[in-house]
């Protein structure tokens, strides 16, 4: 009898430890979590009482952005222009010009994170909750193509550094596997670390350009003339441009933490400068370096081998063993580069709807790593046609996105901010569907599809300039939905009142 007692009891106690087994490992986790300063939220939106016990600094906004486009994807830009058949002052002149302008756009955009809503939420208010679907799937398609562009500018550099021996698909991975490492820790940790990131492939860009300068020559390409120099300017600048617009999609992600009487002017200042500083400076670089390779044979077959990765190694390569060093900081640069599309990935796809949120924000961000590496190694055998038809396509949805945000904050929101109604982010019921913005979405592809120029395709209108064709794409795009969309939302908030 006392021995069945003593089993009762020894039993009840079990029952009582695996009862709270459970418990203390939740607990263990979350200790973990808070410890590690892991982000275990989503899009939901950022409160002005969260914002005071969690923040991010201004100075937060410059330096992710330094560290985003002091990459070697930038330098690669850069030496489009040469490829085109344009001379290096020309290319010079469009990388100022065009950056100091279209780098504003982001900068704009970048301050709406002050309203605690990432930026593929916020756009909910003039997309609509089902039209913002057509968001959701373009920001997901345009991160994972900079994910897997960025991650090849970067390998392209180590197979350079390797003479061949590290394959490019190879370098793919390793660049993809550490940006989503760093972007599972969430925005805690990538402001921490891109506080400093920038800082070594700065001094690379320094030593390149003074070790290098001797091989650089302006002369050394002819811009064509009449319509033919004007085909090949517009197509150039139409790459410089989508990638200057290409963080509109993002820019606010980043900025939901900040403190809550920021200025927006600061957040402003601090992005354009994070953006368009090591822009133009590195992109002049790419330019620069292109030259080189119209004047040095070596340099030539170096590019052709291993593409900007080629030229690059020729001009460290009098810095010896430093010089290599400098090499694999200039592969590794694509990591801080590759942050904001990795990450905000997530954020895009957490906005198909309720069940979406109830996602684990990591979960998104591994889907994302999986598909950048995937096309990432798949799109290295062709990254020349890849890059330029990229850059190209991308620039065109994201203007159809600028354009719709901008007129509906000019003229249905009056350019007043109390005119949202931010409770109703999450709402379907209380936010417009969104058929001004589908409609206005479908004219503007419509004139994209008459001036695009891509590797593949001409359009009608882009085969007018010069005998190869110029881009105008953007043109015509900002045009057909800038005047398509007040028509269709007026009609729209007249028949459902939203």
């Amino acid at each position: 009898m006392k021995s069945e007692q003593s089993f009762d009891v020894a039993s009840q106690g079990d029952a009582q430890n695996g009862a709270t087994e459970k418990p203390l490992v939740a607990t263990g986790i979350k200790y973990w979590v808070k410890r590690l300063a892991v982000e275990t939220g989503g899009i939901e939106r950022v409160t002005d009482e969260d914002r005071a016990q969690n923040t991010s600094k201004v100075w937060n906004a410059c330096t992710f952005w330094l560290s985003a486009n002091m990459a070697v994807a930038t330098l690669n830009v850069g030496t489009i222009g040469g490829k085109m058949g344009l001379s290096f002052w020309d290319c010079f002149a469009i990388i100022l010009v065009v950056n100091l302008a279209a780098n504003l756009l982001p900068a704009w955009t970048a301050t709406f994170g002050l309203t605690g809503l990432r930026m593929t939420t916020f756009s909910r208010y003039s997309f609509g909750y089902w039209g913002n679907l057509l968001v959701v799937v373009f920001s997901m398609i345009s991160t994972t193509g900079w994910n897997a562009v960025n991650s090849i500018s970067g390998a392209s550099v180590l197979y350079a550094l390797s003479d061949g021996k590290l394959p490019q698909w190879a370098g793919v991975i390793v660049i993809c596997t550490t940006v989503w490492i760093i972007c599972v820790f969430g925005i805690t940790w990538i402001h921490r670390l891109d506080a400093f990131l920038w800082i070594p492939p700065f001094i690379v860009w320094c030593v390149a350009a003074g070790l290098g300068a001797k091989h650089f020559d302006g002369n050394a390409i002819k811009s064509p003339t009449g319509a033919n120099g004007a085909a090949a300017a517009f197509s150039f600048i139409a790459v410089i441009f989508s990638f200057a617009v290409s963080w509109i999609n993002c820019a606010a992600d980043y900025n939901v933490k900040m403190p809550v009487n920021t200025p927006r002017w600061k957040i402003f200042v601090a992005t354009y400068i994070g953006i368009c500083v090591p822009t133009v400076l590195v992109q002049t670089l790419g330019a620069a370096l292109y030259s080189g390779t119209e004047v040095n044979h070596a340099w030539k077959i170096a590019f052709a081998d291993a593409g900007v990765g080629g030229p690059l190694k020729m001009a460290l390569l009098p810095a010896g063993g430093f010089g290599k060093f400098l090499l694999v900081l200039a592969g590794l640069s694509s990591i801080p580069n590759n942050i904001p599309n990795n990450y905000s990935f997530a954020m895009h796809a957490q906005n198909f709807g309720p069940w979406a949120i109830r996602v684990p924000r990591i979960a998104f961000v591994t889907f994302g790593f999986i598909a950048a590496i995937t096309v990432g190694c798949c799109a290295a055998a062709f990254f020349k046609d890849t890059l330029e038809t990229f850059l190209s396509i991308i620039g065109y949805w994201t203007i159809i996105h600028l354009v719709v945000i901008i007129e509906e904050h000019i003229l249905f929101r009056r350019s007043r901010w109390s005119n949202y109604d931010w409770d109703a982010w999450a709402s379907w019921e209380l936010l417009p569907f969104g058929w001004g913005a589908i409609g206005a979405f479908a004219f503007g592809f419509l004139g994209a599809a008459l001036g695009m120029k891509t590797a593949w395709y001409t359009a009608p209108i882009a085969g007018l300039i010069g005998k190869k064709g110029g881009n105008v794409g953007h043109e015509l795009t900002a045009l057909f939905c800038g005047v398509a969309f007040p028509v269709f939302r007026w009609a729209e908030k007249r028949w459902t009142g939203k």
